[in-house]
């Protein structure tokens, strides 16, 4: 299985949401991805902290925003959002058929607020990723 999370920056909630489903279903493959990624970037700061709690590394994730090729690559697609799920579809109609939105509903952006708002979100993601 090629799975692939799209959020807006690929810095916090897709990251952890690719992590999370690698740790839990070791022989897929897993990829995250943004809409508007500052390329090469970072993971933030506590999606890394957040992550490093859950067992996960971030230290070499570096943001890269969804191209064609990963649309591509993937059996399936997870918008962090409804509204991302619905921009993949507009971008990519090609692949539209493999774009979903996450199993319990969008994802809140954790970006900008305090540890406990990751630690939610990770939280959050793992329950999701165990729906898959």
């Amino acid at each position: 299985m090629k799975v692939l999370f799209v959020c807006t920056g690929n810095t916090c909630r897709s990251p952890l949401a690719e992590a999370l489903c690698k740790a839990a279903n070791p022989g897929w493959e897993v990829l995250s991805r943004g809409l508007a990624a500052p390329e090469g970037g970072s993971a933030s700061p506590f999606a890394a902290d957040t992550a490093a709690e859950r067992g996960c590394d971030l230290s070499e994730h570096k943001a890269r925003s969804v191209s064609e090729g990963d649309m591509a690559w993937a059996d399936v697609v997870y918008g962090l959002t409804e509204a991302h799920a619905a921009v993949l579809r507009n971008a990519f109609p090609e692949h539209a058929e493999k774009v979903r939105a996450m199993p319990g509903g969008d994802v809140p952006d954790p970006i900008g607020g305090e540890i406990g708002e990751y630690r939610a979100c990770a939280a959050r993601l793992a329950e999701d990723v165990r729906a898959l």
